[in-house]
């Protein structure tokens, strides 16, 4: 892909340059002004169409490439801080060299990462720059050469994993209040993912007029199920009316009305706006993460698949009494998999990080299988799984040279099936997940079908062999 004319292209046929908004928001990817005047917003855009439209984009504007082996990708990250000084920005990629020397003490570091990344750019074959405007920002771009892919992404293997995408929510309508136009796209991505219908718009009033109730309603109210809202946009002391709303609804619990999540950014918000919403959701939202609170918020039964009528009661007889450790670092999600969990009749237990999922998991120990999320902070689920395994390797050749010794003793390996908790359905996820010596995944929220199959297939007859 052209680099210079996906980021330089133009933007509602205009030019390159950034134009505001009339709520004074940017189009830019943090919806504030960015030192970078180029369009990243243009190709953005393109991703988040249709896959019949982004593939007439893409023959329109480089039908020179179209015959190449290799593409060029530019990717550009904006940070609106507070920018890099003029006299600083000629020695940025410089070893071991800060902006200046107040930058490790209020904000850590020391000065290598920019020249790493110079280094690691140029053995992809591209290159780094940066635009920086002092207390306005910086923009960094990174460009790469690749080799065009050419396999068949309809294979088997990668249609059976698509075919996981959870499709309770197919249909289900929401309105997701939100002034910026790319977070707003970003937003309204994950949820249309999860099939469902997003309406986007900027102002707070339409929540209000989709309460029932209310005149004048501007948005389809009958028809949308949850309102999301930007806290940029959640005014307490000045949104009355919508307070008001938001307390009768909650207290009234009413079974037929919108449920409204507000979208923060920090655990301390969840904590303030909690009794006024129905969920608070932190940022980074993840496409699991939604799937999981809407599945707990309505109450969505995830559907059965066809022929499978025997299903609960099979799953019934493989979990139950089987001990199982769920690990999450949301809330939500551990409530959710727990609960499809407890249903089938296994004894759950809970830990939100993959250091106190080691902890609980040196052997020997009492657990069946594992549960792991993937994506999780401090230690993610595959690197947890990786010193599991190196855990039970060591074990099982220490217990191997002991048993050498006893005459006619039976040795069976100690070897947890790990399940992985992902939302990502794509092959190199799929990939990564074996390569880390996981045993396989499920999506989240659970289907009872692929919940079936993958307990089935690795979960039969682990607890009888102990030595």
């Amino acid at each position: 892909m052209e680099a210079g004319q996906v980021l330089n292209g133009a933007m509602n046929g205009k030019d390159g340059r950034v134009d505001s908004t009339t709520n004074g928001a940017f189009n830019t990817l943090s919806g504030f002004e960015a030192a970078d005047r180029r369009n990243s917003w243009q190709y953005f855009k393109m991703l988040l169409s249709d896959k019949e439209s982004l593939l007439d984009d893409l023959e329109g504007t480089n039908s020179d490439q179209s015959d190449s082996d290799h593409v060029t990708l530019a990717i550009s990250i904006e940070d609106t801080g507070v920018g890099i000084p003029l006299q600083a920005q000629d020695r940025v990629f410089t070893p071991f060299m800060q902006a200046d020397s107040s930058t490790s003490r209020n904000y850590g570091g020391t000065g290598i990462g920019l020249s790493i990344s110079k280094c690691l750019a140029e053995l992809m074959g591209g290159q780094i720059s940066f635009v920086s405007r002092p207390f306005v920002g910086s923009t960094f771009t990174f460009s790469t050469t690749l080799k065009r892919s050419y396999k068949d992404i309809s294979v088997d293997s990668s249609r059976s994993l698509l075919e996981a995408l959870p499709t309770a929510f197919k249909g289900m309508k929401a309105i997701l209040i939100d002034g910026r136009p790319v977070r707003s796209a970003v937003t309204r991505y994950h949820l249309k993912r999860l099939g469902i219908i997003v309406q986007v718009v900027n102002n707070m009033s339409a929540v209000v007029k989709a309460f029932p109730g209310q005149n004048g309603a501007t948005v389809s109210r009958e028809k949308a199920t949850i309102l999301f809202i930007e806290s940029d946009f959640w005014r307490p002391e000045t949104d009355v009316q919508l307070l008001n709303h938001l307390r009768e609804h909650k207290n009234r619990q009413l079974s037929d009305g919108h449920k409204v999540v507000l979208l923060v950014t920090s655990e301390a918000d969840k904590d303030k706006y909690g009794s006024i919403f129905d969920i608070v959701m932190c940022k980074p939202i993840r496409a699991s993460m939604i799937a999981s609170s809407i599945q707990q918020l309505l109450k969505v039964e995830m559907p059965e698949r066809r022929n499978n009528h025997n299903r609960p009661s099979f799953l019934r007889s493989l979990l139950v009494g089987k001990n199982i450790l769920v690990v999450d670092d949301n809330k939500v999600n551990l409530r959710v998999a727990a609960a499809a969990l407890k249903k089938y009749g296994a004894n759950v237990s809970c830990v939100e990080s993959g250091k106190d999922a080691i902890s609980l998991l040196q052997p020997p120990h009492c657990f069946d299988a594992c549960f792991m999320d993937v994506q999780m902070p401090e230690m993610d689920g595959f690197e947890a799984t990786r010193q599991i395994r190196q855990t039970e390797m060591r074990v099982n050749e220490e217990r191997k040279n002991k048993l050498v010794l006893i005459e006619g003793s039976t040795f069976v390996e100690y070897h947890l099936p790990v399940l992985a908790m992902t939302a990502d359905v794509i092959q190199a996820t799929y990939e990564k997940c074996i390569k880390s010596g996981m045993d396989g995944y499920v999506s989240k929220p659970f289907d009872e079908e692929q919940l079936y199959q993958a307990v089935s297939r690795l979960i039969v007859g682990t607890t009888d062999s102990t030595v």
